[in-house]
């Protein structure tokens, strides 16, 4: 459990160091537009409250781990970089969903 603990801790601060986003023009037209794809269709969330959530998303999320929660998609994943942009993706949405 302290393993466990200690490498989430890790991972969390190498997140979080890790160069980031500085606008939502960090992210690549195709990444935006598969982001839109999946939030509309797969989490059937409007188009404002998709918006909203990639515009928080570029503020704290790197191009790179974006790109890896999307290419993710409907695969399992328990790797812990995965598990934390997944948190942050889900943070926002409900954040912008009220």
């Amino acid at each position: 459990m302290i393993r466990l603990t200690i490498s989430l801790i890790f991972v969390v601060a190498l997140i979080l160091s890790a160069p980031r986003s500085r606008a939502l023009e960090a992210y690549t037209q195709s990444q935006t537009q598969e982001f839109m794809d999946w939030c509309t269709g797969t989490k059937s969330a409007a188009e404002s409250v998709c918006s909203c959530t990639l515009k928080r998303l570029a503020k704290t999320v790197p191009v790179a781990a974006l790109a890896q929660f999307l290419n993710s998609q409907g695969q399992l994943s328990f790797s812990s970089a995965a598990v934390t942009t997944a948190a942050t993706v889900t943070e926002a949405m409900v954040i912008c969903n009220k």
